[in-house]
């Protein structure tokens, strides 16, 4: 009896654990996005190349580019008790750089799904340049 109580304890806290394991960050659409924009209490986070950025990007978005050896130095610069939106193209860069800020420690981390594509194809506004 004793050793079912043990297993079943055992059992329970391994699946808190990997509850625990699991994203750590949330998804929104894009409406959810720019109302969040809107209020001015998030640090967007672009993690597409340079010349992607360039192209078009949210307004006042940081330039943190997830395959260039200086992601981690960038989004270092970033509280971690802020709210961050992080986005992309499409949705998958931004959500593995959502995971890794996770898992290096921010809170509040929000991973705009569909990414740039589906900002742009709402008509959402932007801006281009390098700033």
């Amino acid at each position: 009896m004793l050793r079912s109580a043990f297993l079943t304890a055992l059992v329970a806290v391994a699946i808190a654990v990997t509850a625990a394991c699991a994203q750590s960050y949330s998804d929104a659409d894009i409406a959810t996005v720019k109302k969040m924009v809107a209020k001015g209490d998030v640090v967007v986070v672009d993690v597409r190349t340079p010349e992607e950025f360039r192209e078009g990007h949210l307004d006042k978005a940081i330039l943190a580019n997830i395959n260039d050896p200086s992601f981690d130095a960038k989004i270092a610069s970033i509280a971690k008790d802020k709210k961050v939106l992080v986005y992309c193209a499409a949705g998958g860069r931004s959500a593995r750089a959502s995971k890794i800020m996770s898992e290096k420690g921010w809170k509040n981390v929000t991973n705009m799904k569909g990414g740039f594509n589906a900002w742009s194809a709402a008509g959402y506004p932007s801006v281009k340049g390098d700033k």
